[in-house]
């Protein structure tokens, strides 16, 4: 199959994957998108504009320009301002905690549905089965149910009258 223009193939390449090849991959971008800004406005560091997020992504732009590494600059910002600036904590030691405790309490969570679930279906199963609805001779079991009914009949004569 020919394609007689070429400008149709750069949108295909695009969503195939191609645009990845033609794009530069920016190193401060890619730091500063795992980090969160240690003030209070809680915004990744690649999109703050408080003074403490520019200061920083100014440190991580003169950091690359002196050849550090990610993990140096990564080190050094937590070293400075706490491990609460990642933005995904490390799975070591207490912070894997972290990553563990939610797929256990899910587990859990099932685990527990299951075992409720199952003993009430045996209860119910226990249970007698319910007796037919009419007593011997026919007449309803209720009797009150009668009386109400008529009354209530009567009530909606004198109100239609």
């Amino acid at each position: 199959m020919r394609f007689r223009n070429p400008l149709v193939l750069v949108p295909l390449l695009l969503l195939l994957g191609g645009g990845s090849a033609l794009a530069k991959k920016d190193p401060a971008h890619e730091i500063t998108s795992q980090i969160i800004c240690p003030c209070s406005c809680g915004e990744v560091l690649s999109g703050c504009t408080c003074e403490t997020g520019k200061e920083m992504q100014a440190y991580v732009e003169n950091a690359l320009k002196q050849g550090k590494g990610k993990d140096q600059i990564v080190g050094a910002l937590v070293a400075r301002y706490g491990e609460v600036i990642r933005g995904a904590p490390k799975p070591q030691g207490f912070n894997l905690l972290v990553w563990v405790a939610p797929f256990a309490a899910t587990l859990l969570g099932f685990a527990i549905a299951f075992f409720v679930l199952k003993r009430w279906v045996r209860r119910r199963s226990a249970l007698p089965a319910p007796a037919s609805s009419a007593g011997p001779g026919g007449s309803s079991p209720e009797p009150h149910w009668d009386e109400l009914r008529e009354r209530a009949e009567e009530e909606l004569r004198r109100m239609n009258e």
